[in-house]
């Protein structure tokens, strides 16, 4: 692994504070950390998201989350995690989402792979593109060549229908001497199915929940051929976390570049989507509870 300077990289850090995070969706855990090396523990913390962007799409209102979470990682490599989001979008402050997931995660060495499942409850005024979700199956590996780290994982969503979504990401780790901190800049690709887009576009896009929502004032019915497989979103990121003993700091700023606009039909009206391309960031902070080994 590449080494960088200390000092270099903590006034990047002091620069960049002010606005740092966690992932959107890629949950792979990081193997070569002291979070994932000790016995059981639970973390817990706290995290902002600028908006939230599924695969490249989002609400025409911005949905700025503030959520809190705690898990439990088994040492057996089970976990089990809850999340409480609250929307902090002008004259929408509310608790709009719970999240719940189950899994097992399996590492050795350079490699590790996993499987969970996770709940959605949506506050039923829920407008971001993920609303039309309820919940989701997912399975991951992820190897570290060394001068490459890939990343691979399918997603069954379940909405009114199911949707498959597949990933790949690649990075490059840059690592300090201690490894307390770590960069990887990382580009992802993601197709899938837009089943559950044509799900969010009939039932909040166009329907009473956007009519009612920071004053737009759209009727009509949203519709698309959601089943055909194709690409959906390119993603450019740059991870960033830092580890401070039981402290653990992470930013994630992203530019995803949607693709293939689903087909929508507004009344009488049909017509493309407007994609466009999306700049999101978030932070947060964990502490991590473990007993200490003797």
């Amino acid at each position: 692994m590449k080494k960088i300077n200390v000092l270099s990289v903590l006034l990047v850090i002091l620069l960049i504070m002010p606005v740092s995070s966690y992932s959107q969706e890629k949950k792979v855990p990081d193997s070569s950390s002291a979070l994932a090396k000790e016995s059981s523990y639970i973390l817990a913390g706290a995290a902002f998201n600028s908006d939230i962007v599924f695969l490249g799409r989002k609400s025409a209102i911005k949905s700025p989350y503030i959520s809190a979470s705690a898990g439990y990682y088994h040492k057996s490599g089970f976990f089990i995690t809850g999340i409480v989001s609250y929307l902090a979008s002008s004259q929408q402050n509310r608790i709009d989402l719970f999240t719940t997931t189950g899994g097992y995660d399996y590492y050795k060495k350079d490699f590790t792979a996993g499987i969970s499942a996770t709940g959605y409850i949506f506050n039923n005024k829920s407008y971001t593109a993920k609303s039309a979700l309820t919940a989701n199956l997912n399975a991951y590996a992820d190897y570290d060549f060394d001068i490459l780290e890939v990343y691979v994982d399918g997603t069954v969503y379940f909405s009114n229908q199911s949707d498959f979504i597949f990933s790949v990401a690649i990075s490059h780790n840059f690592y300090t001497a201690n490894d307390n901190l770590k960069i990887s800049p990382t580009f992802s690709l993601y197709s899938g199915t837009q089943n559950y887009y044509s799900n969010y576009n009939n039932n909040k896009r166009f329907g009473q929940h956007m009519i009612n929502a920071g004053g737009i004032n759209t009727m009509g019915t949203g519709m698309m051929s959601g089943s055909i497989f194709n690409i959906q979103n390119y993603e450019f990121s740059i991870p960033v976390r830092y580890d401070l003993k039981h402290f653990r700091f992470q930013f994630l700023p992203i530019y995803a570049i949607p693709v293939n606009p689903a087909t929508i039909t507004d009344n009488l009206n049909t017509y493309k989507e407007d994609l466009s391309n999306t700049f999101f960031w978030s932070m947060g902070v964990f502490y991590k509870f473990s007993k200490q080994k003797k």
